[in-house]
């Protein structure tokens, strides 16, 4: 999958897709029974997979990217206990609407494309 630069302001502003790659734990286990009480209905395809994807979309990008990053805003389950490793790829859309209709379908390109990821959409 190609992936996109981030050097263009005006671009990376509004109207995206977005897809991160993040850190499973090797103590995935432990860690998520410290985070939760329960283990999600993804559980089993989260530890089987080699690569866990999480897809969103947002109005403003940035502003998205660095509140995952912070944490502070917006923290995703799958996050609490997976850090961001890095920004895989951004889909430029042309409205807000269209990014977040775009977003599930996304997901389900990449999970089928890939067999070995798990790919998370809130």
């Amino acid at each position: 999958m190609p992936s996109h630069s981030l050097t263009t302001t005006t671009r990376v502003g509004t109207r995206r897709v977005y897809a991160l790659v993040l850190n499973k734990p090797k103590n995935l286990e432990e860690v998520w029974d410290n985070t939760f009480e329960e283990r999600p209905a993804y559980w089993d395809e989260l530890t089987e997979a080699q690569e866990v994807v999480y897809v969103g979309a947002a109005k403003s990008i940035m502003s998205r990217l660095e509140d995952h990053r912070n944490a502070k805003v917006r923290k995703a389950a799958l996050m609490r206990v997976c850090e961001i490793d890095h920004l895989r790829n951004i889909w430029w859309m042309s409205s807000a609407e269209q990014a977040f209709i775009k977003e599930s379908q996304i997901a389900m390109q990449l999970q089928n494309q890939y067999n070995d990821t798990y790919v998370h959409q809130r």
